[in-house]
């Protein structure tokens, strides 16, 4: 059995519509047009060049024998004005009656070539042909009156025959040449074309390999310095961006795993030792590990959402005004009923456009933030200038290195065991950066005076900037 060769269905159509085909005869045909017209021009004036050359040949001859006749007569006329030459092929003198009283051709005296004319007229005639001769002849015909008062008409002609055989030679030979000029114009510019897309087909080639295999991999990218090496370089940027994106998810999907096994394997545990030992679970154990791990698998579930709508299409914040004052009041509050460090805070009435929800999730991850790390004390403090509102929470922990204070807003970080020596999931500045840059904010980091960290969130008054809302200033 012969073996089959399975092709693309959509290879053949491929095929016929590929770029380069379709280049080379959007080429090909603007050249035919193009030279279609060009040899249309050149017909035309090789044809009206002769033609001019014949009327001035026949005008000028014309014009010596009626100078001649008006002088004196028919005998004034010289036996050379009559002859015939290379361009002129026929002289006739016609009389009124339309004898013919001179002729280059004792032939050509039989009849006369074309009617005659009256006294000062002059026209040319063209096709003009003698009974039974095929010869046509473009004419120039005068009328003069001779110094007796008789009125004779000069006929001189070019014949057309020549004018004709130049213009279907030079149409035989454009003919010939155009044709000729179509097929190596069209095979240098399939060749052209595909010399310049064939890094494009390397383009497609290596990314059908990194769909096929998932293989990190870029592009090649041409030194030509054109529009297919920016498309190889955006290319390559779109990769590093979907590798990025890619190494991102599976830490993000690793982490949050293991995140989620901590509490998981907590209660399970104690779940499982409940039915092994057939004793009912005590009060205690519910309040101090059930509860606190039930708790922080629910916070982590709606961090980890949250997130997850941030990273699918942004978080979108329902802009109001917003008491900022009133939530940094509350956060502060609920430190002082809830923990045993020393709570300090200056609290400014100010009002912010922004989400109220969003906000004061970012405060109080600032805020748990800081007493995680805190070793006495946490400080919360507002600024208030004219175009923002600052809110800075600072602890007297270990703080954050220089160089590790832009990885603490990465999910799941944890710079050392003694930055979290008291848990967290290590989402909540992830969080609060999202919130912030959706808010058009920014955060800061920086040491706390006597050591220890500060983070700093600042808020634009103004929301015209993201939903074409009035300003909203500050309250006095």
């Amino acid at each position: 059995m012969n073996p089959t060769v399975r092709q693309h269905p959509w290879s053949e159509r491929f095929r016929w519509r590929s770029v380069r085909l379709r280049l080379t005869v959007v080429g090909v045909a603007t050249l035919f047009v193009a030279l279609a017209i060009a040899g249309g021009l050149v017909l035309i004036v090789v044809y009206r060049s002769l033609t001019d050359a014949a009327d001035e040949a026949t005008s000028t001859r014309s014009e010596d024998i009626a100078d001649a006749l008006a002088e004196g007569g028919l005998a004034a006329v010289q036996p050379t004005e009559l002859e015939p030459t290379d361009s002129i092929g026929v002289v006739q003198i016609i009389g009124p009656d339309g004898a013919v009283l001179a002729a280059s051709h004792e032939r050509q005296r039989v009849r006369p070539l074309v009617a005659p004319v009256e006294a000062g007229a002059r026209l040319t005639a063209v096709d003009a042909a003698f009974p039974g001769d095929d010869t046509e002849f473009r004419v120039t015909v005068r009328g003069v009156a001779t110094p007796d008062g008789e009125v004779l008409s000069v006929v001189v002609g070019a014949g057309e025959g020549h004018i004709h055989a130049t213009v279907w030679t030079v149409f035989g030979v454009l003919g010939v040449v155009f044709p000729i000029i179509l097929a190596v114009s069209a095979a240098t510019t399939y060749q052209l074309v595909g010399r310049t897309l064939r890094p494009v087909e390397a383009i497609r080639t290596e990314v059908a390999e990194i769909s096929r295999t998932g293989v990190a991999r870029r592009v090649p990218v041409a030194d030509t310095d054109d529009e297919i090496a920016t498309l190889a370089v955006t290319m390559n940027e779109m990769l590093d961006a979907l590798a990025f994106a890619r190494e991102q998810q599976i830490r993000f999907v690793g982490d949050s795993s293991h995140e989620l096994r901590s509490p998981l394997v907590t209660i399970l545990g104690l779940l499982e030792l409940a039915v092994r030992t057939g004793d009912p679970i005590d009060s205690e154990t519910v309040s101090t590990l059930l509860l606190p791990e039930a708790q922080r698998l629910r916070d982590l579930v709606d961090d980890l959402l949250l997130l997850a709508r941030a990273d699918e299409s942004g978080l979108r914040p329902s802009l109001e005004e917003v008491d900022l004052d009133d939530i940094v009041n509350d956060e502060v509050t609920r430190l002082d009923l809830t923990t045993d460090l020393e709570i300090s805070a200056t609290v400014l009435p100010v009002r912010v456009a922004g989400d109220r929800d969003q906000l004061g999730r970012v405060v109080r991850n600032l805020c748990d933030n800081a007493v995680r790390h805190a070793d006495s004390a946490v400080s919360v403090t507002m600024v208030v200038d004219p175009e923002s509102v600052t809110v800075r929470v600072a602890d007297d922990g270990p703080g954050i290195p220089v160089d590790d204070r832009a990885r603490v807003f990465d999910r799941f970080v944890r710079l050392d065991d003694s930055r979290d020596r008291r848990g967290g999931t290590g989402l909540g500045l992830s969080i609060v950066d999202e919130i912030v840059r959706a808010h058009h904010g920014t955060v800061t980091v920086f040491d706390t005076d006597g050591g220890g960290c500060t983070i700093g969130v600042s808020l634009p008054h103004r929301a015209d900037h993201a939903d074409g809302s009035p300003p909203l200033s500050a309250r006095r």
